[in-house]
């Protein structure tokens, strides 16, 4: 079976003054098209870091990294981004919304930086109408985001990070700022989604409950994949 994503004695170092510290100590893990798989770990046990170098933001110290079986490593700055910008959507703890633009123009802008604006197609209206109902934000399109609140904000957080429908979701402690009423409900979302639409979702988080909607979990701590 081809993984959507695949991580191989990845390791990451970060200089602190004169010492380099290690963020990742040897991290290898695969992820089959249609998974819903959580990390969960503390604060500082690397998660984070991982993420960051599964969504091409940052490279590794050492290992390797495939998405969609094409490896970080063997393409330019240039081809990271447009696979990054293909295949993977990227939802954070920090909802990141433009507090100029409504809702619908928050999600849009994600076709825009894609080059998909200008000439949409029926598949991607058809595609922008079924994530909008999926996440409940059909009659909250036309707020902006200080008049959304916190669970609204992600939901449009989610949608734009799904409109230009790539093959995995990172989700950032996605529920980090939210009461538990909105987490619930984000969770249930990110549920859905992998139900209904079959998407592959990889989420990151501290909350060992929140962790357990996915199909299976990993442990983190100091750096490691480590037995729950």
């Amino acid at each position: 079976m081809s993984f959507i994503a695949q991580a191989e004695n990845v390791t990451k170092d970060y200089p602190v003054g004169q010492v380099m510290v290690p963020a990742l100590r040897g991290v290898s893990l695969a992820i089959e098209p249609g998974e819903f798989v959580s990390i969960v770990g503390a604060s500082g046990s690397g998660k984070s870091t991982l993420l960051h170098i599964l969504g091409g933001l940052t490279p590794p110290t050492t290992g390797r990294v495939w998405i969609e079986g094409v490896e970080y490593g063997s393409i330019s700055d240039a081809g990271r981004t447009a696979l990054r910008r293909k295949s993977i959507g990227i939802v954070f703890q920090k909802f990141n919304l433009l507090p100029t633009l409504d809702a619908r123009g928050n999600i849009e802008i994600a076709r825009e930086i894609a080059g998909r604006r200008a000439h949409p197609s029926d598949g991607d209206a058809a595609h922008m109408q079924r994530l909008i109902e999926l996440l409940g934000i059909g009659n909250r399109l036309d707020h902006r985001p200080t008049q959304l609140s916190g669970g609204e904000q992600q939901r449009v957080a989610i949608a734009r990070a799904l409109i230009n429908q790539p093959r995995l979701l990172l989700a950032d402690e996605p529920t980090g700022n939210l009461d538990s009423k909105n987490s619930d409900a984000v969770l249930g979302v990110m549920a859905e989604l992998n139900r209904t639409l079959g998407q592959t979702i990889l989420m990151i988080t501290h909350n060992v409950a929140a962790a357990a909607i996915g199909h299976r979990t990993l442990h983190m701590r100091d750096g490691l994949i480590v037995p729950a």
